[in-house]
């Protein structure tokens, strides 16, 4: 069953008032979606399911905070985390051309290879930044969506208004490198910046 936007919400709102007041201690709702802010924002205990596999389990902030895997880091943000093949030396973390310094959260990070994960909100248009070129542009209700690549790189980065880009456009950007994750080279959480590791 497809419902529309509004509807979805109002179902959402429905059944949060149903979790938080309607409900014994003895009771268990098992609710199921593919949408990952409508399972973050329900706010309950949450069960991440990739091709009949239980990937991760805990309480919704803590998946959101600290996601064991890249998969897990992919499934449950929207739009999924961006992945970048990253490399750290002489207290720098570099990819692509890309210089930027290790923040105090990755020091403990042993292997000089990883994959950086960042999310599309914490990357933002920057007079100062770096140039990426801009592949697609996404209005998305109130926000715009912009699939930017650089080299073999490739993000996706939300503006909280809605604005115009051509294809092949170019911009620059800078991260929140405080809000970045270091995963392993087999994808283990290696660390986040809420001091979660599985390694």
């Amino acid at each position: 069953m497809n419902l529309d936007y509004k509807l979805r919400e109002q179902l959402r709102e429905e059944f949060k008032n149903i979790f938080s007041q309607g409900l014994s201690e003895e009771s268990i709702v098992i609710f199921s979606t593919t949408d990952p802010r409508e399972a973050m924002e329900l706010n309950g205990e949450v069960i991440v399911l990739d091709e009949g596999k239980v990937l991760q389990v805990g309480p919704a902030r803590e998946i959101f905070e600290n996601p064991k895997t890249l998969k897990v880091a992919e499934i449950s943000n929207d739009p999924p985390m961006n992945i970048l093949q990253a490399n750290m030396d002489s207290n720098k973390i570099k990819f692509e051309g890309i210089e930027v310094e290790v923040p105090n959260h990755l020091n403990n990070v042993k292997d000089k290879n990883f994959n950086l994960g960042i999310r599309a909100s914490n990357i933002e248009l920057s007079d100062n930044g770096f140039e990426f070129e801009v592949e697609l542009a996404e209005i998305s209700g109130s926000e715009t969506l912009l699939h930017l690549k650089r080299g073999n790189a490739k993000i996706i980065t939300s503006i909280e208004e809605v604005m115009n880009f051509n294809i092949n456009d170019k911009v620059k950007i800078n991260f929140d490198i405080d809000k970045v994750y270091a995963f392993n080279e087999n994808g283990i959480l290696a660390s986040s910046p809420f001091g979660g590791s599985y390694v």
